[in-house]
This record gives C-alpha cells, structure tokens and sequence, in this order.
C-alpha cells in the first residue's frame, strides 16, 4: 500500500446480487445487524477485531459493492440524502479500520479521511468527499485551504443545502472523542438528529462549571465553529437548545454573556472495546 495510494473498500465483489429491498434500505438493515452484533451503543465502543470475518460483515461488502452503480439521483428527498450519506460514513469508517487492522487510532494511516472512500454511482467519495463535500455542502475542512468539490466536479451536485449542523453529534469518526455510534432512516432523521445532539450535548464532552465561569467543551465545537454560527455566543445557543433542564442550564442562561469556552483535547485513540 503506497504512502498516498486511494483505497476504495468496495471495488471487490460483483456489485450484482439481489435483495428486496432497494440498495440503500438493504445498507441500512446490515448496518443494524453489524450495530446489534458488535457495537456497545452506551459505551460507544466497537469491537473491530469481531467483526472481521464475520457473516454479517462480508454480507454488508457485498452490499458495498453494489454501490459501484447505485443512483445517487434516486436520492429525492433531503432526509433520504441526509440518513444514507451519515450511515455511509459511519459504515465506511468501520469498513477501513477493519480492512486496515488498525490497532491505535485511524491516524496510523497517513491521511486516512482522504484516502479511505466508496465508489458510489459511478464517482469515487472519500470520507473527507463525504463530510465535507457532501454533508458540509462542499465547505472546507478545518485547516484546509480548498473546498473537496472544484472546478469542473460534478459531484457537488449531490451536496446537502443547506448543511445542518447536527450532522457534527451523528459523524463517527473512529476514535474516543466521537459521539457514539448510529444508523438513522429517512423517516425519523430529524428526531434522531435532535437525539444525537442532546446525547453529545449532556455527555462528558460538554462540561459547564459555574464556579469557574467557564464550559468546557469538545474541539468539534471549535473546528466547526462556523457550521454552528460562527460566535461564542452561536455556540452557547446551541448548548441550551439541547441541555436538559437544571442547575448548570440555567446558570449557563443566565451568564451566557460572560462565560469563558475552552475546549478539551480530542482524544483519537481508538474507539474500540
């Protein structure tokens, strides 16, 4: 494998094969089986080294390779657009640890967001093409200079417009300081998305301490902090739209003009059992 070389995960297999379910709800339904089987949803833990060689995974890359010439345009609604692209990337993050036999983090592989990536009716979508290009609505990626999608790159026709910052509490990127791990459907992403972000929200990964005038919060705040409005004050907004009621809530309405945001070190170690 060469330093720079890209690695498409679903070239192999006949991208043939029947089901009855369209591709994208047949995706869905193994990634469920892969969740049941080897994902800790509480702990946000998953056991990759299970799941090599298991029925259920080989049964999901073929499903991967039928994507080679899946219909992107069959993708009407922005739900449908919003749910397959989230349970793609989840899944592909998945599918390159696994294929890789990483062991520490997904930065043992040199640029691994660029490089690891799907073909997908008919173009190539790396995870970066797929966050940024994609969900992002072809915005650049933290400390990055260019969009993914320039020029004559037909793929931003796919991109999701307006973005919905939410995706940040869904998007799994494989270590221990991503929200933990789903698989949403196009009839309920907008619940679930709200779920998602009050889940991150009332985790350890947003700390309010009255005591110090501070809260304490994870990077994704900070590397995104456009996406969520681009101010202090946007992101304090966000906080309390999905904070449970109590204590630290109302201290955080009260003192949202004065309170001091840090942001806690992002931990890439592995997210596995």
């Amino acid at each position: 494998m060469g330093l720079w070389s890209k690695l498409t995960l679903n070239e192999e297999g006949t991208s043939q094969g029947v089901t009855k379910e369209p591709i994208d709800a047949a995706l869905t339904l193994a990634m469920a089986d892969l969740k049941a089987r080897f994902i800790d949803v509480d702990r946000g833990t998953v056991r990759y080294g299970s799941i090599r060689g298991s029925e259920e995974f080989e049964h999901y890359r073929e499903l991967a390779s039928r994507l080679r010439p899946f219909d992107l345009q069959s993708l009407v609604s922005r739900a449908q657009r919003l749910s397959f692209w989230i349970n793609i990337y989840n899944t592909l993050v998945i599918h390159g640890v696994v294929e890789l036999g990483l062991e520490r983090s997904v930065k043992e592989v040199s640029r691994f967001f660029d490089r690891v990536g799907y073909e997908i009716g008919g173009h190539r979508f790396s995870l970066n093409d797929i966050e940024h290009g994609i969900l992002r609505g072809n915005q650049r990626p933290p400390y990055k200079l260019l969009r993914p999608f320039r020029g004559r790159d037909n793929r931003w026709r796919f991109a999701v417009k307006p973005m919905d910052p939410r995706i940040h509490f869904a998007l799994v990127c494989g270590a221990r300081s991503c929200p933990p791990i789903g698989f949403y459907e196009a009839d309920q992403i907008d619940f679930q998305l709200d779920l998602a972000a009050a889940s991150f929200i009332n985790s350890p990964q947003v700390q309010v301490l009255p005591e110090e005038r501070a809260i304490s919060i994870s990077m994704i705040f900070k590397w995104y902090k456009r996406d969520f409005g681009g101010t202090d004050g946007a992101l304090v907004e966000t906080l309390l739209k999905f904070l449970d009621e109590g204590q630290k809530k109302d201290y955080l309405k009260q003192d949202r003009e004065r309170v001091r945001i840090r942001y806690q070190p992002y931990d890439w170690s592995l997210n596995k059992e």
